[in-house]
């Protein structure tokens, strides 16, 4: 049996910048990343580039070199099968491992329906989300001319950008693209770029039935229009890995992920959790950015620095289709707000910045993004009208 100070469960950004939050400030504390994936943690939003691309060690968060300078011990290859929270241990690969203080930074992995997951569909039917996902579809790729992705989401989207030079459908449950992140008009915009490279796409609609067809798919929508593909990409939400967690330890919420406080404390003492698995105030932002934040407050509150989450509105970025794309804030609760808009559709341009009360609620910028570094620190705080115009040049 092994014991360590800090044992994180979960081989993403989220349990690498615990670990390395850690151990800027303490040397001494022992600490152990166990990973399911069998790489190094590697950039996850990366993964669509290397679809195209070579893996090389630009795909690596960091060299294997850097685990042991920094005295990490890193279990690759290593799920988690039991975690007992009042007897301090997990167990991984049949090994006990105690612990301190522990950190729940397993992440997600992509819903995939019931009628998706039958054996006859298992060559054609991909999700997207993990080093073998990238390995099992990039050698699918080579024989496949016709692609159907189910979900105009952001991972979605940048798949289809990067598949570009095939015959792609993408199929959207939502009435739009990006309803949350974008309003009406860059909707409209992104949409009929797309559309303009030679991408077909279905909105409002889902999948009724997928049935095997001349060594490839057919796809039955809600519609009752039918498509043949050789693949289908399945990239419309994800879910909590919280499977070794027994539901009589109580700390997971209807949506099975882990209710955690400012602190990313969750209700039993010493145990922490970060990133996707993480709900905060009911909801999970479940982005890279909130991954980052988080972790690094789990890590400075074990080390005794009292350090809160600021609830702040999360920018989403999306660069795809030749097009870059910001979005931060509430787009949608436009209520007695004061909007200031910008449009250029010759250079396709486009900036939205809502304000309530003369403070900055939203902003979104397409395809001009340079001021968002400097937008984003007025976000939620009083501006000036002035400045806001100074951004529409």
């Amino acid at each position: 049996m092994e014991k360590y100070d800090i044992v994180v469960i979960g081989g993403g950004p989220a349990g690498l910048t615990v670990a390395e939050q850690i151990r800027k400030e303490n040397k001494n504390m022992s600490i152990c990343i166990l990973s399911e994936e069998k790489v190094l943690p590697y950039y996850r939003l990366r993964l669509g580039y290397y679809l195209q691309n070579p893996i090389d060690e630009k795909f690596f968060l960091k060299s294997s070199e850097w685990y042991q300078v920094n005295n990490i011990k890193l279990m690759l290859n290593s799920k988690v099968e039991e975690c007992n929270l009042k007897e301090k241990l997990v167990v991984s690969r049949s090994q006990n491992i105690m612990w301190d203080y522990l950190v729940i930074a397993s992440g997600s992995k992509p819903y995939l329906p019931e009628q998706l997951r039958n054996e006859n569909l298992y060559n054609f039917v991909f999700t997207f989300r993990s080093y073998e996902d990238l390995l099992s579809l990039k050698k699918r790729l080579l024989l496949a001319g016709k692609v159907v992705i189910v979900g105009a989401g952001l991972l979605g989207l940048e798949l289809a950008s990067v598949l570009e030079g095939k015959e792609i459908t993408i199929v959207e449950l939502s009435k739009r693209i990006l309803p949350k992140q974008l309003d009406e008009v860059a909707s409209f915009l992104l949409e009929e770029h797309i559309v303009r490279k030679g991408i077909k796409i279905i909105l409002d609609n889902k999948i009724e039935s997928v049935e095997s067809y001349q060594n490839g798919l057919k796809i039955t929508l809600s519609s009752g229009q039918t498509i043949e593909c050789d693949i289908l990409i399945f990239s419309a939400g994800v879910v909590p890995n919280t499977e070794f967690i027994n539901l009589q330890e109580d700390i997971l919420n209807s949506k099975r992920g882990i209710d955690v406080n400012y602190k990313m404390q969750t209700k039993l003492t010493n145990v922490y959790a970060c990133g996707d698995v993480a709900y905060i105030d009911g909801q999970n932002p479940g982005i890279w950015t909130f991954a980052l934040e988080s972790a690094k407050i789990a890590a400075k509150n074990i080390l005794g620095f009292e350090t809160f989450y600021q609830n702040m509105p999360l920018p989403y970025f999306l660069k795809a289709f030749g097009i870059e794309i910001v979005s931060a804030g509430d787009m949608q609760n436009l209520q007695n707000a004061n909007i200031v808009e910008f449009l250029d559709k010759s250079r396709m341009i486009y900036k939205k910045f809502v304000l309530k009360n003369n403070k900055l609620t939203a902003y979104l910028l397409l395809n001009d993004t340079k001021a968002h570094l400097q937008l984003s620190k007025f976000l939620n705080n009083h501006v000036d009208m002035k400045l806001i115009e100074n951004f529409l040049k």
